[in-house]
């Protein structure tokens, strides 16, 4: 075969591989299509219904909801305990990320790698864990911080409380800090030093360097980190339904909640759509903020192609110091955790005391797997994770390369669908969810709630795999287009493998986010669709706290045994590649 017959090889492989990839972009198109739009019209729809009916029982519109909803003399309440409690979270889980992160990145912190695994381990733990944790230490009767500050202190009455609007704001603040610690951490680490390097040889003191040269340079990519945290805090639902409902300070995502399920009438629907309408629309313009302020960070980007090591800040007396304050803030987060321990060995709940060791029993795990409706949560919980987690990532594979190798409408349409689900509350898309599929076989099983966090996490997914295959040339797909491979087997052989550590990363952050949701398993629970995070909310509203606590641990505990190992396969992978790439380019420069 001529050089010329060699170049048209892949153009005429590619060109009778065109209608399969068409066929396929079609069929993602209509189960996106599905998943994402379908929902939210008949959410919109059922908005407009009369009050109390559902879109499937009427062909009436009114906006008598919207009216309703508009004068409900709560409403400035609700959308100002959102905001307040979005707003005071960011602050203290970016200031905190922040310090952690710069003595990280910059500094000579030992046991790097080990605060490192951590961060990225705690993302694995549920927060309704660590909520009924903190319950345990801060509560006003019986709470450990309570009855220790009473004790040292010789007072009577509740010292702390951990139901307050304060309380709350601390917890996740505490609770998003290892997310937030990961995105700074990358914004610190590729930062060129030069300009930093500059400042300090005019004289600058490192504080005046600082405050002049790398806060401005920081400030565009911490502004667009706190904003998508603010996007996520403004939807959360885990703390304020355990903690805010008991603390009397309502937001956005328990008010739809409680809507959708009242205990004492029918749920309205229509209003609740309608909520979920006015915060759909709050989500879409954060959305609308957040992507302007990452197009504005943009014109401060300050790494060149040029390759550089950021300088290490050597700490001197201050290492000591700073390396106990990122220990405390450890301590601080393990303490929830580690009373959760302690009451799973008990039989009813108590502060620690010698007297209480007497009493150290194992009969609550024993009723975690001896009772069927538990163990049926634990198994429900394990197809959920696993299901959800690959079909998203296999998903986001396939949609990810047709958007990014295809320059037709098909595939901006498929990309722009994909990430639409992250402008969408998850309060919301349960709404959306459970009106849509609550006529159909789904509803009432596990797969309901598969189908909801594919919709859910597809936008990650995507993304993630976008970026990923930017970094990957065309020539290896064309040569198997060449050598008489197919689209699918194209996929299999060649752009899985090169993706296989992106594809484990995404499908650890699908799998932890999925089984530590709430919100979809409390939204479209059913008897038989229980999974351990709906399993563990019924257990401790029973109240069965020393079992409640038995299956949390449980449920951390297999979380990490998951993620850890293979977190680490996947970063011994990447490792490994990198140091191939390098030797095969040490070797190709000393031949040339």
């Amino acid at each position: 075969m001529t050089l010329t017959d060699t170049r048209a090889a892949p153009i005429s492989r590619r060109t009778r591989s065109i209608p399969t990839v068409t066929i396929v972009s079609i069929l993602l198109l209509a189960l996106l299509l599905l998943l994402v739009v379908a929902p939210l019209i008949l959410l919109f729809r059922t908005s407009l219904a009369p009050p109390g009916e559902l879109p499937f029982n009427t062909d009436v519109y009114t906006l008598e909801n919207y009216r309703n909803a508009l004068t409900n003399p709560r409403l400035p309440t609700l959308i100002f305990n959102t905001l307040q409690y979005a707003g005071g979270t960011v602050i203290v889980g970016i200031g905190v990320a922040f310090g952690i992160a710069w003595l990280v990145e910059r500094t000579d912190l030992p046991f790097k790698a080990l605060i490192r695994t951590m961060m990225f381990s705690w993302m694995a733990v549920p927060p309704i864990v660590m909520a009924f944790g903190w319950i345990l230490l801060g509560n006003p009767g019986n709470g450990i911080f309570n009855v220790l500050l009473r004790w040292l202190l010789d007072v009577k009455g509740a010292v702390i409380s951990v139901y307050s609007l304060q309380a709350m704001i601390f917890i996740t603040g505490l609770a998003i800090v290892p997310t937030a610690f990961t995105m700074i951490a990358g914004l610190l680490r590729n930062m060129d030093p030069q300009l930093e390097s500059a400042g300090a040889v005019h004289g600058a003191g490192g504080f005046s360097v600082f405050r002049t040269v790398t806060l401005p340079l920081l400030v565009p990519g911490l502004l667009s980190v706190g904003i998508l945290l603010f996007m996520a805090m403004v939807q959360a639902f885990d703390l304020p339904l355990v903690i805010g409902l008991t603390a009397k300070v309502p937001v956005l995502s328990t008010q739809i909640f409680l809507l959708a399920n009242s205990d004492i009438s029918r749920p309205d629907y229509s209003l609740t759509a309608t909520f979920g309408t006015f915060f759909l629309l709050l989500a879409a313009v954060l959305v609308l903020v957040y992507f302007r302020t990452v197009r504005m960070s943009e014109r401060f980007r300050v790494v060149s192609g040029k390759a550089f090591r950021p300088a290490k800040r050597p700490l001197g007396v201050w290492r000591l110091p700073a390396t106990g304050l990122v220990m405390f803030y450890f301590l601080i987060m393990i303490l929830p955790f580690l009373v959760l321990i302690w009451t799973s060995f008990l039989p009813f709940y108590s502060v620690p005391s010698v007297e209480a060791l007497g009493r150290l029993t194992l009969r609550n795990y024993e009723d975690v797997f001896g009772q069927s409706f538990i163990v049926r949560s634990l198994i429900n919980t394990i197809i959920l994770v696993l299901t959800s987690a690959t079909l998203v990532m296999v998903l986001s594979v396939m949609i990810a390369w047709i958007s990014v190798r295809s320059k037709g409408r098909l595939g901006k349409a498929l990309e722009v669908i994909a990430f639409m689900p992250i402008a969408i509350p998850p309060v919301v898309l349960a709404i959306a969810i459970l009106l849509i599929y609550l006529r159909t076989p789904l509803y009432g099983t596990i797969w309901i709630i598969v189908l909801a966090h594919v919709t859910a996490y597809i936008a990650f997914g995507t993304r993630t795999m976008n970026a990923a295959l930017i970094q990957i040339h065309s020539e290896l797909e064309n040569a198997s287009f060449v050598c008489g491979a197919g689209w699918f087997t194209m996929l299999r052989r060649i752009v899985f493998p090169l993706l296989l550590p992106h594809i484990l990363n995404g499908w650890l952050w699908v799998a932890g986010h999925s089984a530590r949701d709430i919100t979809f398993p409390l939204f479209l629970i059913t008897a038989s669709n229980v999974v351990a995070a709906s399993q563990l909310y019924t257990l401790w509203g029973t109240p069965e706290i020393p079992t409640a606590s038995a299956l949390a641990v449980i449920l951390v505990l297999g979380l990490l045994s998951v993620v850890v190992p293979v977190q680490i396969f996947a970063s011994r992978l990447e490792s490994g590649r990198r140091r191939k790439a390098r030797r095969a380019s040490a070797a190709l420069a000393a031949a040339e």
